[in-house]
């Protein structure tokens, strides 16, 4: 079992955080399985899946190098109440999730999972973490805000954005050492 580390949310709850096994796949799923239809589109931009489904989106193994986070509360330990991830893509950048229960968002809990990726990507070699967000989801967009993000590629969906925020610190695609609230919107040729 790896090893757990306690955070306090801005409400005043305590959680515990710490790096997801194999074994952890059955609770990440229902995790998922247990949100809001609201909460859950705004995860997975889709309705509710087949059970068969959320068991894959819950898997952790693949592609190699995949990070992943799980939350619980001291008062039900068998339950989880967030979880986080990046999955490689290569070239520095990985693919950023973020899944917190209706019961614990707006707590804090958020802030706390993706500082906590953001701290361990470095150490994979990883820069850059990228998110597909519901331009909808003001909660996911204000949670990157902080960090400044890009526009990292266009989508056919106008309601969607590709957004990317550094990982090793500073602005995407600004020089080192540039910082602040920036929000830079670059073009790829597109």
């Amino acid at each position: 079992m790896a090893e757990k580390s306690e955070r306090q949310l801005k409400d005043g709850r305590t959680v515990w955080l710490r790096a997801a096994g194999a074994g952890d796949v059955p609770a990440i799923a229902r995790l998922f399985t247990d949100l809001s239809p609201a909460a859950f589109r705004s995860r997975f931009q889709a309705g509710q899946p087949t059970p068969a489904l959320v068991t894959r989106l819950a898997g952790i193994t693949e592609p190699a190098g995949t990070v992943c986070v799980v939350a619980g509360a001291a008062a039900e330990p068998e339950r989880f109440v967030a979880e986080a991830r990046y999955v490689p893509l290569g070239e520095g950048t990985a693919e950023l999730a973020l899944t917190v229960a209706d019961d614990y968002q707006g707590a804090g809990l958020g802030r706390v999972l993706l500082g906590d990726l953001a701290g361990r990507a470095p150490a994979s070699r990883i820069q850059r973490l990228r998110a597909i967000v519901s331009l909808s989801n003001t909660a996911m967009l204000k949670l990157l805000a902080p960090y400044g993000w890009v526009l990292a590629e266009p989508t056919d969906d106008y309601s969607i954005a590709c957004l990317e925020i550094s990982a090793a610190g500073g602005m995407p695609g600004w020089p080192a050492g540039v910082t602040g609230r920036r929000v830079l919107v670059e073009q790829r040729g597109w």
